[in-house]
């Protein structure tokens, strides 16, 4: 019975904690997973992959912008989709941000091309130091709410660095 009552509460706690944290943690994920199956595919295929990044206009008055990005690779001299992963847009509430070279990039709607915003080369390297931030979008959703950060270094090595420091706090307060 006490067993009963503690996994209620555990399931009661999880349901009712910060949503917007969850959701981008979520978020945060999902990025991570595709990065790293991004980052073997291109030495284990020998091709080099990007990821595009857009940010989509709100479709009516009752939506907002959106942030969508997607893994592409070059075959045959052009950047073509990576069909096992579709494109993904973060949840409205949501942002991405990146700084490449410790410039902070911005999406050009006008632009008719967008380059890749960061990239994985069949020799195992990355396409500079890049750093990325996911995080909810302060008009839309209240309270404080974690920011996920990654980095990706010269040797290809995508780090979730918010993840690491979590880990590295809850190994230190054992």
């Amino acid at each position: 019975m006490v067993f009963i009552i503690g996994m209620a509460l555990g399931v009661i706690s999880l349901s009712v904690g910060n949503t917007a944290a969850n959701m981008i943690r979520k978020e945060a994920e999902q990025f991570m997973l595709q990065g790293s199956y991004i980052s073997e595919q291109s030495v284990l295929k020998g091709e080099t992959h990007g990821l595009f990044v857009e940010l989509r206009p709100a479709q009516d008055i009752n939506s907002k912008e959106q942030w969508c990005y997607q893994w592409r690779r070059i075959r045959d001299r052009q950047w073509q989709d990576v069909p096992e992963l579709s494109p993904h847009c973060l949840p409205e509430e949501a942002a991405i941000e990146f700084v490449v070279e410790d410039e902070l990039w911005e999406f050009d709607p006008e632009l008719e091309y967008q380059d890749p915003v960061m990239g994985f080369f069949p020799s195992g390297d990355g396409s500079g130091k890049i750093e990325v931030a996911i995080f909810p979008v302060q008009s839309s959703v209240g309270g404080e709410s974690e920011t996920e950060r990654f980095e990706l270094d010269l040797t290809g090595e995508l780090h979730w660095v918010s993840e690491e420091k979590r880990v590295e706090e809850e190994r230190r307060g054992r």
